[in-house]
């Protein structure tokens, strides 16, 4: 028996794989080509831009590389809506993109067993997205996505939250102005809702596995000067409202500069980043009031030499005012990577150490990190438990592509609390379970599971498993079973 078949999903979980056939059989209809990521095309074919799939943004696609190109000639009639000219010289064009994803996840011990009313349960998590992107020359643009987001038959803890469903509202909505400085300069002001996707997106990225990606709104001027890119912004949180349209709110405010580039002296690239975030309450370990957190950090990555090493390594203090206490806080982490000489299967192992601060005692002054608003699913365990903050977390983990297509992975994660006096937070930054009873350190182990299958350009699928094993802290602090997460989706994307 499979590992999926071996839990009971609800019946509409059926939709899932009834939709993927239909749009698995659609791609070949359409006679798109095998083998999404595939880097050489047919020499007829146009060179499309890859999708930006999860947290990329489908802004950041650029389609204008098939002006001139007669679209009716290429081998997906999809790319008939990539460059739609709305002028003689092609200089005004339009864009249209979507995607539709259909999930369907198990919890078994949700919350390890402390879920209520049930602590185990299947649903179905419907997404679809549509977007237009028009440009008016090189120098002015409007891009808008729609998003639906639905949960259906979900009745874990928080049910039909607003993590899970925003029945339509607008995902990203602004206008671009781009202004040349030379051949090598230029600056672009964006203004309106959007995503905001910075660095490796620890720290502020939209988190695209979530049923619900976050938005901002507010302005941002985008510098292109010579390799580099620096993007001063301000931007206020858009708070989701399940049934109305969403706004936002100048409770939760995020502003600062990133900048990201080649270092030059070495063959090395390099974030650096100031985040200013004010939030009208904030409270950690007992302190409550306004916090004004000053965030300075750096990211340096890259190769090392044709050995077939790879490096990231990034960390960030945090300081300012927390109500009438003071901040004090850090992060770091750092990975090193080993891509095996096996081209048939592209195998890469890696070792990564992961650290945030906690509090020392509760009340006054704050050593808890603040992670501000990040893609979280793509760090620290695939069952979204543990949050960046007050953690210590050694992990490694393999992953190999055996056929053309196909990503199989696998990681190991283990969980220490930074501080004994401080809680243990989830990846919103809301409390997990709380540290005040125990000074237990070790919250436990996590394994996942994920295998990634790009039928076609357009048609992906994926499917994961992670179980979580509690620690002496989770058992110490309420129920403490075990927990298994199982998913599988597909999506088709245009």
């Amino acid at each position: 028996m499979s590992l999926l078949a071996s839990v009971r999903l609800p019946r509409r979980f059926g939709i899932t794989v009834v939709l993927g056939l239909a749009l698995h059989s659609l791609s070949f209809v359409h006679d798109v080509p095998r083998a999404w990521a595939q880097s050489s095309q047919a020499a007829t074919e146009p060179k499309r831009p890859a999708y930006q799939l999860g947290s990329a943004g489908r802004f950041n696609e650029d389609w204008s590389i098939l002006r001139g190109v007669d679209l009716s000639a290429t081998d997906d009639v999809l790319d008939r809506l990539k460059f739609i000219p709305l002028s003689p010289d092609q200089n005004v064009w339009l864009t249209i993109g979507g995607q539709v994803r259909e999930r369907g996840e198990y919890f078994k011990h949700f919350l390890f067993g402390a879920s209520a009313p049930k602590d185990s349960d299947g649903y179905l998590l419907s997404r679809y997205r549509l977007s237009t992107d028009l440009h008016v020359t090189q120098y002015f643009r409007l891009f808008a996505e729609g998003r639906s987001a639905f949960a259906l038959d979900r009745e874990l803890a928080g049910g039909r939250t607003t993590a899970f469903v925003d029945e339509f509202d607008l995902m990203n909505g602004f206008a671009d102005i781009m202004i040349p400085f030379g051949q090598k300069a230029n600056v672009t002001l964006r203004g309106g809702r959007q995503e905001l996707i910075f660095g490796s997106q620890r720290l502020v990225g939209p988190g695209d596995f979530t049923q619900v990606p976050r938005a901002f709104e507010g302005g941002a001027a985008i510098a292109q000067i010579a390799s580099w890119t620096i993007t001063p912004f301000w931007a206020q949180s858009v708070v989701v409202d399940q049934y109305r349209f969403n706004k936002s709110t100048s409770d939760l405010q995020l502003f600062g500069v990133f900048g990201t580039g080649p270092l030059h002296v070495l063959p090395v690239n390099l974030d650096l980043y100031w985040l200013d975030a004010d939030n009208r309450t904030g409270t950690f370990n007992g302190t409550i009031g306004r916090e004004r957190r000053h965030t300075l950090g750096g990211r340096v990555w890259g190769k090392i030499g044709a050995t077939g090493l790879d490096f990231e390594v990034e960390g960030a203090s945090q300081f300012g005012t927390l109500g009438r206490g003071d901040i004090a806080a850090s992060m770091f982490t750092t990975v090193l990577g080993y891509t095996l000489p096996i081209p048939q299967l592209s195998p890469r192992v890696y070792l990564e150490f992961d650290y945030a601060s906690g509090d020392d005692r509760r009340g006054g002054d704050v050593g808890t990190f603040n992670q501000l608003y990040p893609n979280a699913h793509s760090y620290l365990g695939y069952i979204d438990y543990i949050g960046r903050q007050n953690i210590i977390t050694p992990n490694a983990g393999i992953s190999i592509s055996p056929i053309q297509g196909l990503t199989l992975s696998l990681q190991q994660y283990f969980f220490w609390r930074a501080s004994n006096h401080d809680a243990i937070y989830n990846k919103s930054g809301g409390v997990l379970r709380p540290g005040t009873t125990t000074t237990a350190r070790y919250v436990g182990a996590e394994t996942d599971v994920l295998a990634t299958y790009n039928f076609t350009r357009h048609l992906q699928g994926y499917a994961g498993y992670s179980r979580f094993f509690t620690g002496e802290f989770i058992d110490k602090t309420g129920k403490d079973k075990d927990s298994d997460f199982y998913y599988v989706a597909i999506q088709f994307t245009f």
